[in-house]
């Protein structure tokens, strides 16, 4: 077995155990807390945070198969880019999943979106240092763009607009969902030309 598959089983044998030993020690009712299902007063309760999460671990997903795609001796630089890509999305799917900015926020006494606006600072740094942006495709660069531009939008509501203002709270959240799709179709921009490059130099039978 490879030493990720090994890592993986070691990771879900040692969730699985602390699970089990909690409701060991506790009760069936406590340990409802961590396994119950997402339900609320209304059909498809929470579906944009859902599809939200999604979107975010999809892109981290994506650009997980295209650093398997790319030799790391022979362009070190792609596959750190697909590395850390696939670490930040990571990242941002259990943020929004688990409200770490929002806790973050309350613990610095600071207004949550400026966490979120420094997520977004880590992310250019990332592409100007290691992205490549030039070697791109335009269809890439297109999600790219509309990707930052509804991630803006929505620092900016979460930052200056009134919380009680009517659509506040459907704007921010969409703009939140769009700039997620845009930067799950960026991902797999990328790896469909990482696909293509590698059918172009298989070999032949």
């Amino acid at each position: 077995m490879k030493f990720r598959y090994r890592l993986l089983l070691l990771g879900l044998i040692i969730y699985s155990v602390i699970l089990l030993v909690v409701e060991w020690q506790t009760s069936q009712l406590f340990i409802r807390n961590f396994f119950t299902d997402i339900e609320g007063p209304v059909p498809f309760y929470a579906i944009n945070t859902t599809l939200s999460v999604f979107t975010l671990w999809s892109t981290a997903l994506l650009f997980m198969i295209s650093a398997l795609c790319v030799d790391k001796e022979q362009r070190p630089t792609d596959y750190w880019f697909y590395l850390s890509q696939t670490i930040l999305f990571s990242f941002l799917g259990f943020d929004d999943r688990f409200l770490i900015h929002e806790m973050l926020g309350k613990w610095l006494h600071h207004n949550d979106a400026y966490i979120m606006l420094g997520y977004g600072f880590i992310e250019i740094g990332l592409l100007l240092a290691l992205g490549r942006l030039r070697h791109k495709p335009l269809s890439a660069l297109y999600f790219l763009a509309a990707g930052a531009g509804f991630f803006a939008i929505m620092v900016v509501i979460d930052a200056l607009f009134p919380s009680g203002l009517q659509l506040r709270l459907s704007l921010e959240e969409l703009s939140k969902l769009w700039g997620g799709i845009c930067l799950s179709l960026f991902a797999w921009e990328l790896l469909w030309q990482e696909i293509q490059w590698l059918k172009s130099t298989a070999v032949q039978p």
